[in-house]
């Protein structure tokens, strides 16, 4: 699919046979262009052993290079040129003749020459390069270390040697991969092959190294660029390689942190670390001197000259571009994408930025009710630089592992974490791998590894809220405008997407993830491909953008670990409790509309508009559990009902009587200010009822009070339709308030206790004294309003013929 901002593609198995037929034209092309150049010698790297347990082109007679049948030439000798023309006539042949067995026997050894003609280009270009080019700067990356592709091309232009033996490695290593996709393709095989195509895919990344393993994890969350399959191939990619030497560790500590590493961690030397990675490895230590000395700490040490490694595949990675566009028909901006995991990756590298990172998560939660109960590890910065980040040590298990009863408790606490990370600081940290979620002896949450995050604009938060509250009120109408603002829609497509089903697939996934239980009741494949679909059906008007993909990552993982502690978990049902504590607390103005649309639907512009009792059940379910995660499930469940009472007290009071005017505020004025006019005419007709009728047929109670009868038709005393639904509504309410946890508490209250809870209910509103006056007063102009508000109206016509039949009994 063309035409979508940025570019998308969804490789179907046609597209992967259309880049199993340019992969092998290319090494075609690449083993014909020998012929230029190549000498007639053999290189050392083409001494005809080709990959493990592959036998040597030589050891087949009939497809033997003519350099091995030639009078005068060694038998241990290679000729490219002849090389070149023999296997490219048999790759081409097999392919003319679609004969699986030749094309088979034609690329035992293959590999080999698709590298050697792949360096002898890269050898020429680079030659070429640094003949025309300037002074090579001192490093990839001279600016302060950030990524920039043009300073890192005239470094490799003077590097020639290195960027061939690299990308000798490269082609050596993914030939087979490549060709087994032609093969595939040639016997039809790519859906029979893809799982076991995909599983190799993700070995082949390992062994290319950490930038190929950093880019297969953004690719596990790239639904639009791979096929479902790989996808989940690839969110198995682990980042574990083999450890390097810790000699060459405390080299760079003490290049770092301009000390001897004795001198400042106990425990290094000779020691192995607890943990290695792609970029680097963490060993646990204590401080050995000053203010902090014993204490224990991580040290991450970075790998000796990895930037440079990472560096020069992505400058690799970068000239492959335009070939990587031929085969799979990509319509974006391949070498921008390229660009975008540079950034990624080469931030990832500067741990001071890691630093900086956890450290913003802390100070942002402080501000939150999560402050007691999730944290990212201290750093030491005296003892961190860039290649070096020291941080306290952390006690605990990994949080999947665990079988402390709290677990489910710390789930909702992670997303919840999470969501605010998303939602409301900005910052989301996009690594939440099992193993970076920890579980303290304390009962708290810890993240770990903060070097990868996603920075989120507030406008894009606000339109997430927004979009999840349209999707709870099934308020399908705004849907298009909310992907828009989301980036999942082309700005001006809006009219085009409402054509589509892509607004009804959307709510059939929410649906389906609302339901719980993950995969034993979901067809995670449907929903994949569902998604998938859209993109691959509605290209050009419809996208899944980059930052969502990380979204989704994480909370996939988070998911995984909630299923593991409770089948029926619910990633959806785990997003509500945040939701709705932010609905009801942000005072701000797209959250006030958010919180009209949550509660009173596709009516909320209605002036008669009346609240929706299981919307405000879910919201205050929802506002429970967040407080309850907050505090720590099981602290809450210990309390007794006076500190129960008190905390619920604190946060109704903090929420509805405010010395600000906040959108919960006036949505409750609004609504009390209904039920008691309602309320009041009410028993007003029911006083009158009771009163007996005089002998005019006007009740007694209406002869007294109004003798002139100036109210006898008026719509101030005469209830109406709404002011059944009103009533109806509040009677639906105080049942469901019945009917909480916290209500059977109250119901099984001793005297003592009753006492106890109006005491601290009078004590919490005098000290809030002002704030009810102001509310107080916010009260009656809006009693005034919809007084007059009712006077201008014109009555229904149920409400006209209660108004006749009241003018008689009046």
């Amino acid at each position: 699919p063309k035409g979508a901002s940025g570019g998308s593609l969804n490789p179907s198995p046609k597209h992967l046979r259309t880049m199993a037929r340019v992969s092998a034209l290319l090494a075609a092309s690449l083993l014909g262009s020998c012929a230029a150049f190549a000498p007639t010698s053999t290189p050392a790297l083409l001494k005809l052993n080709a990959l493990p347990g592959r036998n040597s082109i030589l050891a087949n007679p009939a497809l033997a290079p003519a350099s091995s049948r030639r009078p005068g030439r060694a038998s241990g000798s290679l000729s490219l040129r002849a090389a070149a023309a023999d296997s490219t006539d048999a790759v081409l042949a097999a392919l003319q003749k679609g004969d699986v067995a030749a094309l088979q026997a034609a690329t035992v050894g293959h590999e080999a020459q698709v590298a050697a003609a792949g360096v002898s280009l890269v050898l020429l270009l680079s030659f070429l390069s640094s003949a025309v080019g300037g002074d090579k700067p001192a490093t990839p990356y001279p600016n302060n270390n950030q990524y920039d592709y043009r300073t890192a091309e005239e470094y490799f232009a003077a590097c020639p040697a290195l960027v061939a033996s690299r990308t000798a490695e490269l082609l050596l290593k993914s030939g087979s991969f490549g060709l087994s996709l032609l093969l595939d393709q040639i016997t039809g095989k790519i859906e029979e092959n893809m799982p076991k195509r995909a599983s190799a895919l993700t070995t082949l990344l390992t062994q290319l190294g950490p930038t190929f393993i950093k880019i297969g994890q953004s690719l596990s969350i790239r639904t639009d660029l791979m096929p479902p399959t790989y996808v989940r191939a690839l969110q198995q990619l682990q980042d574990q390689v083999p450890a390097f030497p810790t000699d060459q560790a405390l080299k760079t500590i003490e290049e770092e942190l301009g000390a001897p590493a004795n001198s400042l961690f106990s425990g290094i030397a000779g020691a192995e670390p607890i943990a290695a990675a792609s970029l680097g490895q963490v060993y646990k230590a204590t401080i050995a001197s000053g203010e902090n000395k014993g204490v224990s700490v991580a040290v991450k040490v970075q790998r000796p000259e990895i930037t440079e490694k990472v560096a020069l595949d992505m400058y690799l990675i970068r000239k492959a571009c335009p070939l990587f566009k031929l085969a799979t028909e990509y319509p974006g901006d391949a070498e921008g994408l390229v660009d975008d995991w540079g950034v990624g990756f080469v931030n990832e590298l500067n741990y001071q930025e890691e630093a900086v990172n956890g450290g913003f998560f802390n100070e942002a939660i402080r501000d939150t009710p999560l402050r007691d109960v999730v944290f990212a590890p201290d750093v030491v910065d005296e003892l961190s630089s860039r290649k070096i980040l020291t941080t306290e040590w952390v006690e605990g298990e990994r949080l999947e592992k665990s079988n402390a009863k709290d677990v489910s408790g710390l789930c909702s606490i992670a997303m919840n974490s999470y969501l605010t990370m998303m939602l409301e600081t900005g910052k989301l940290h996009c690594d939440p791998h099992p193993g970076n979620l920890l579980r303290t002896p304390a009962g708290k949450l810890c993240i770990l590894d903060w070097g990868l995050v996603q920075t989120l604009p507030a406008d894009l938060r606000l339109s997430f809220i927004e979009h999840i509250a349209h999707l709870t009120a099934a308020d399908y109408e705004k849907v298009p405008s909310d992907l828009v603002k989301l980036g999942f829609v082309p700005e001006g497509k809006e009219g085009e997407i409402v054509k589509t089903d892509a607004v009804e697939v959307l709510s059939s996934v929410y649906t389906q993830l609302a339901g719980g239980g993950g995969a034993k009741k979901i067809d995670v494949n449907a929903v994949v491909n569902e998604m998938s679909g859209l993109t691959e059906q509605y290209g050009q008007i419809f996208q899944v953008p980059p930052y969502f993909a990380y979204i989704g990552r994480a909370f996939s993982v988070l998911e995984g670990i909630g299923l593991t502690n409770d089948p029926d978990y619910s990633i959806i049902g785990e997003c509500l409790p945040y939701v709705s504590q932010r609905l009801l607390s942000d005072p701000s103005p797209r959250t006030a509309g958010a919180l009209n649309t949550f509660i009173f639907g596709v009516d909320k512009e209605r002036e008669d508009r009346l609240l929706d009792v299981g919307r405000v059940e879910t919201l205050l379910e929802g506002y429970s559990s967040y407080a309850a995660a907050a505090g720590g499930a099981g602290l809450v469940e210990a309390m007794s009902v006076e500190e129960r009472v008190e905390e619920v007290a604190d946060k109704i009071l903090e929420l509805v009587f405010s010395k600000d005017n906040t959108p919960l505020q006036s949505i409750v004025l609004e609504q009390v200010a209904k039920v008691t006019a309602a309320g009041t005419r009410k028993v007003w007709a029911d006083a009158r009822q009771r009163s007996g009728l005089a002998s005019d047929g006007r009740s007694l109670l209406g002869r007294v009070v109004d003798p002139l009868g100036l109210f006898q038709r008026s719509k101030l005393v005469v209830t109406s339709e709404e002011d059944e639904r009103a009533l109806e509504a509040t009677q639906r309410l105080v049942s469901v308030l019945r009917q909480a946890s916290y209500g059977d508490q109250l119901a099984r209250m001793t005297q003592q206790e009753i006492r106890s809870v109006a005491s601290i209910i009078a004590r919490k509103v005098w000290e809030r004294r002002r704030e009810l006056v102001i509310t107080s007063n916010r009260f009656g102009l809006e009693l005034l309003k919809q007084t007059a508000d009712r006077l201008d109206r014109q009555p229904s016509p149920a409400t006209a013929q209660r108004l006749e039949a009241s003018s008689s009994e009046a």
